[in-house]
């Protein structure tokens, strides 16, 4: 795993990197997501709790040379399995850096560079939804873990 960056909804979103062979770090482009300090705004909530159930738009730096993707599994540490909230596939082009818009919602809106559907655990989404933080004010611990894959799909630091 090369970097981890937490939030909690509906109560107070944080931020923070954890880094291995590389410095791989995550960082939030909007200002409304407050840098993981405070509430996750109302775009972020589900679309069951009157949100729009939209990602939070991102930063990934310090992608390490070799890697062809990068793999966000967007997890509910309370609830259910790690990515059941949506497993994401974004593909690079040798890039260094990143900047992920905001995707999800009603629309079921997915950029270009990105495949999702390997399932999330809202049993009246679609499979390949980005379900956003759904607890209706319950406080749980939200986490986008990333990792960075090479071509054999071996995650970065490379095993053996």
């Amino acid at each position: 795993m090369k970097a981890l960056g937490i939030f909690t909804a509906l109560g107070i979103f944080s931020t923070a990197t954890m880094s291995c062979a590389s410095d791989l770090i995550v960082i939030h482009t909007d200002i409304d997501w407050k840098d993981g300090n405070g509430k996750v705004p109302k775009k972020g909530i589900c679309l069951k709790y009157g949100g729009e159930s939209l990602s939070p738009p991102m930063q990934i730096s310090g992608i390490p040379v070799g890697a062809e993707t990068i793999r966000l599994l967007f997890t509910d540490d309370k609830y259910g399995r790690e990515g059941g909230h949506e497993d994401f596939t974004v593909k690079l082009n040798g890039q260094s850096s990143i900047e992920l818009p905001p995707f999800g919602g009603d629309t079921n809106y997915l950029p270009a560079n990105i495949i999702g559907g390997n399932g999330n655990h809202c049993y009246s989404c679609k499979e390949t939804d980005y379900l956003g933080p759904c607890s209706g004010g319950r406080n749980h611990t939200y986490r986008v873990i990333v990792h960075a894959k090479n071509a054999k799909h071996r995650t970065f630091p490379l095993e053996n």
